[in-house]
């Protein structure tokens, strides 16, 4: 039985996949399987997945279209290692990221969910941030921000199938943020501060290409579906007003970059309603700035 599942979930992503597998199958470490989740891509995904499919290690599904927290629970529910990793389909794998991770299992007593640390590089390689600085302050900062690389995160699976991802497609580019808060409430996210992993900039990512309805539609249900369940809320009781407020002026910021005045005085009012301490913030000045220019 392989220690780790690499679930990769992809749609239209053919130019960018091919290294992204190449990296997973060039690991130091052996014994993992790879999961890949087509998730009814219409370009050319299964021709370049089939050049891998003579490695024992690689499986391909195909299914239908219904966003990636759909795929990524798909690819819990057929994996047969102990850990899951669910890597994305555009990133990179450096060929240390699984020993590493075997290390920080044998040395934690298998913990249930650990995070290793990433670089955010361009297209080119160039470097444009590393992420290496967690610790335990960083699982409170998770309400805030999600700081964490998806590629990073290891589950354990009984926990993974637990606590699934969102499968609802309005939360598609927040379904993994959400589902780290949630299992903040019920386990501890260990850290591991050693970078095994890239993640790639392109004009194609998700968070570049959503508009601002879709992001409002979005920003909605993700406070309404983490008010559903008692434990976050009662983990955060002292901070959830102050995330709502937080999500209202990312909102508030994205209307003033496509100049929408009016909307960002009105998330504005929204925001200062539900925490009055939000007028102070830098993202909340800046909104406010670039709607006056």
């Amino acid at each position: 039985m392989p220690l780790f599942s690499i679930v990769i979930p992809t749609y239209n992503r053919a130019v960018l996949l091919d290294n992204t597998i190449k990296s997973v199958l060039n690991q130091q470490f052996i014994n993992f399987e790879l999961l890949i989740i087509d998730d009814g891509s219409t370009d050319n995904t299964e021709e370049v997945v089939k050049m891998y499919l003579n490695d024992f290690r690689v499986t391909y599904f195909k299914k239908h279209n219904a966003e990636r927290g759909a795929a990524r629970n798909f690819g819990a529910r057929k994996a047969k290692g102990e850990y899951v990793n669910f890597f994305d389909s555009d990133d990179l794998m450096y060929n240390n990221h699984l020993e590493v991770a075997k290390q920080f299992i044998e040395l934690n007593q298998s913990p249930e969910i650990f995070h290793l640390a990433y670089d955010y590089k361009t297209v080119a390689g160039e470097l444009i941030y590393t992420r290496n600085s967690f610790s335990e302050n960083s699982s409170q900062m998770l309400l805030f921000d999600n700081i964490l690389s998806c590629n990073g995160v290891f589950i354990r699976k009984d926990v993974a199938l637990l606590v699934p991802f969102e499968e609802n497609r309005i939360m598609a580019s927040a379904e993994d943020w959400a589902l780290w808060i949630k299992l903040l409430a019920y386990y501890n996210i260990q850290y591991c501060n050693e970078v095994t992993s890239a993640i790639i900039s392109h004009d194609a990512r998700s968070i570049h290409t959503i508009n601002i309805d879709k992001l409002v539609e979005r920003d909605m249900f993700l406070i309404n579906h983490l008010k559903t369940d008692k434990e976050v809320v009662q983990i955060y009781r002292g901070t959830f007003e102050k995330f709502k407020a937080e999500r209202y002026t990312f909102i508030m910021l994205a209307c003033s970059q496509q100049k929408r005045r009016k909307e960002v005085f009105e998330w504005a009012a929204k925001a200062l309603r539900v925490y009055p301490g939000i007028l102070f913030s830098k993202r909340f000045l800046a909104s406010i700035k670039n709607s006056l220019k």
